[in-house]
């Protein structure tokens, strides 16, 4: 990448000159600047400019080898013409410049010179428009949306743009589009169409792939106009944290001859940076709800509030079935149901902000009858306890083997007896290590591809890298084995983690359905578990989790491609329309929050919430600092949406000044005329201009 002009962009701080615009010459490379301030369209005229001799070689011509014969009687007249040839000389070099300068001006008038910069025709262009209609850019702000003034300010591109251009829209805020092409009518109306998103921006890869397209172009020239609210988040990484760094331009994504692309970027941050949006909405403390069971809703209200008692509502099915009052920091509990069997939806909405789009938050979840359990092999005394307690409170239900659910088997006893058509086993092992050979036969046996093997550490361990709903922190493992998958792919389904590094948790799926492997007995030997208050919940998350959850965990974020499970043959989105898909292909047109329904035919086989991303609901701009090294090429930032019309196709040809010339030779001539005319005339005496006598000696 090439040097940055310094000295505009340390002008540009945040809150101050932020209309401070980089024009002209800052878009080239400091050494180009000064020879390309003018161009010409005809500059084979300019070998007319030797015309100009003409004019000197008469005036040097204009001279007499003549001996003067002084006769007494002119003696009075040869000192007057002494005393004014000063001025004769000085009328006639101005002769000649003036008519130097006009032979210079009509050679210069017929080559047609342009001035470079806006204003003007320009070379053909790659033009690629960056347009951010991610749901920042839905932010009210003096009355109208970001969204309105960037649309504005594209349209200006498009009309600045000729027809000899090739111009591209990128919408940011739909990562999954296409990139539009087509006339300049068509791309006018596609910006105007242009509405928000509630997905997260993606500047990142929209400036690849404006790289790629002009590289691909083969026109002579080609220019980046990146129209956004600058989101800090937008610049990421897709799948990055939040908060994680932005990751510069790498060499390789810049066309291969070298060329730098030219970033014309439309700075529209906001210095409201203040907004309260809801997050983390959680179902039942990430259980799935059960039949005739009231569960609860738990919804975090983040960011900065106007009023510390800010009011939430829960809507099930266009209904209000609750609400409660929260401040920022605190998740608010809702208690819903009972419900009957099926899908249940609704949202938890507060009153309406300047950023809209996070103050609704989506939910779905299917209630379903309680899992029926078995158990095979030697029960730990506290989980044989625990059981009951589940059974006596509805939560699951007894079965055989051969019929249950779920199985909780010891040592792999009774795995081979589960035949039950999509069951899920949970494996505890024993704590006789000599029993691990049985286990492995019978995991293998079950098509399970793990293994446990002897623990290669000792003393008292910690779980970490552990995100389920139930608190660990105070669970210590005093002895475990270690879980050996059959493939490296498999380690992606390790679901906890010792303080050492080990495998605690993992689960995996099988042509006979799900499993879950813990790498130590559930006694009090083993570990402390069974004597805190983690026991009878991490219980319950072992056995319920195998039903659809969807809804009871973060849900979807919105713009991010969904898998449809097996059978479905269309989606319905929030507005109602039916988009066909194959079962196989992630579906993509996610950029809307709320209810997507999963249909196989005219049934719903999966209901899946859709919500904003928080990273959009944080308001916070990227520093000039940081874009410098994210732009493919020499950059010009604009602040003023007035300005834009003249930093746009800088880099090419600008207005013709031809006309000028032509005005001004025609001045000069008006001048020589003037000037030509003061000399002698045959009507004017001879006491103001005196004769010169001349006799050819021979």
């Amino acid at each position: 990448m090439g040097p940055w002009p310094a000295s505009p962009w340390d002008r540009l701080r945040r809150g101050r000159d932020r209309d401070a615009t980089v024009e002209g010459p800052a878009l080239l490379p400091p050494e180009a600047g000064a020879s390309r301030l003018m161009g010409f369209l005809s500059p084979i005229f300019l070998l007319a400019g030797l015309a100009v001799a003409v004019p000197l070689i008469l005036h040097l011509f204009h001279r007499h080898d003549a001996k003067r014969m002084v006769f007494p009687a002119l003696q009075y007249l040869l000192r007057t013409e002494k005393e004014h040839a000063r001025t004769i000389r000085f009328r006639q070099l101005l002769l000649l410049l003036l008519r130097i300068t006009a032979v210079l001006l009509l050679v210069g008038a017929g080559a047609r010179p342009f001035v470079r910069g806006g204003g003007g025709v320009h070379d053909p262009t790659a033009t690629i428009l960056i347009l951010d209609n991610s749901m920042s850019s839905g932010l009210i702000r003096g009355g109208a949306r970001v969204l309105d003034l960037l649309n504005a300010v594209a349209l200006r591109s498009i009309e600045r743009a000729s027809d000899e251009d090739r111009i591209w829209l990128i919408r940011a805020g739909e990562p999954g589009g296409p990139a539009i092409t087509g006339s300049r009518a068509d791309l006018r109306a596609a910006v105007s169409a242009t509405d928000v998103t509630d997905a997260r921006g993606d500047l990142r890869s929209a400036l690849e792939r404006a790289v790629l397209l002009a590289a691909g172009s083969r026109l002579p020239a080609a220019e980046i106009h990146l129209i956004s609210d600058l989101q800090a988040s937008a610049f990421e990484r897709s799948g990055s944290p939040a908060g994680g760094e932005a990751v510069p331009f790498e060499a390789g994504q810049i066309p291969a001859d070298g060329g730098l692309i030219p970033v014309v970027v439309f700075d529209g941050r906001s210095g409201d940076r203040e907004n309260a949006y809801l997050d983390s909405l959680i179902i039942g403390g990430g259980l799935p709800p059960l039949v005739n069971q009231r569960t609860r809703l738990s919804i975090l209200l983040a960011g900065d509030a106007d009023s510390a008692d800010v009011p939430l509502r829960l809507v099930v099915a266009n209904r209000i079935r609750g609400a409660v009052s929260s401040g920022v920091g605190i998740s608010a509990l809702l208690p819903v149901g009972p419900f009957a069997a099926g899908y249940v939806d609704g949202y938890v909405e507060t009153d309406p902000d300047d950023l809209r789009a996070d103050d609704r938050r989506f939910f779905a979840f299917q209630v379903r009858s309680a899992p029926t359990l078995a158990t095979s092999g030697s029960i730990p005394f506290f989980l044989s306890e625990a059981i009951p307690v589940l059974m006596d409170a509805g939560r699951i239900g007894p079965a055989a083997i051969r019929d249950a659910e779920i199985l909780i088997s010891v040592a792999g006893a009774g795995v081979t007896e589960a035949t039950r058509e999509g069951r899920a086993m949970v494996v505890l092992p024993p704590n006789d290590p000599a029993l691990l050979p049985g286990l492995n036969r019978a995991l293998g046996a079950a098509g399970i591809p793990w293994q446990y093997g002897p623990a290669s550490g000792i003393g008292e361990a910690s779980i970490t890298r552990w995100s389920g709903p139930v608190n660990l922190d105070d669970v210590r493992i005093r002895s475990h084995y270690t879980l050996i998958p059959g493939m490296e792919e498999l380690s992606r389904g390790v679901l906890a983690t010792l303080s050492s590094g080990e495998p605690w948790l993992a689960e995996g799926t099988t042509s006979r359905g799900g499993y879950l492997l813990v790498a130590s007995a559930l006694d009090e030997q083993s570990t402390n578990l069974p004597l805190t208050a983690a026991l009878l919940p991490l219980l319950e998350w072992m056995v319920s989790r195998w039903g659809d959850t969807q809804g009871t965990q973060e849900s979807v974020m919105a713009g991010t491609p969904i898998n449809p499970p097996p059978g479905t043959s269309s989606v319905r989105d929030p507005a109602g329309t039916l988009h066909p898909v194959d079962a196989a292909q992630p579906f993509l047109a996610t950029a809307e929050a709320g209810l997507y329904e999963f249909l196989a035919g005219d049934s719903i086989i999966q209901m899946i919430a859709v919500n904003a991303p928080r990273e959009e609901s944080l308001l916070l701009p990227i520093e000039n600092s940081d874009l410098r090294g994210l732009l493919p090429g020499p950059a010009t930032l604009v602040g003023d949406s007035a300005r834009w019309t003249r930093a746009v196709f800088s880099a090419g040809q600008g207005p013709e000044i031809w006309r000028w010339l032509l005005v001004a030779v025609a001045l000069v001539l008006v001048a020589e005329s003037l000037v030509a005319a003061s000399g002698p005339s045959p009507g004017r005496s001879t006491s103001e201009v005196p004769p010169v006598l001349q006799k050819t000696v021979d």
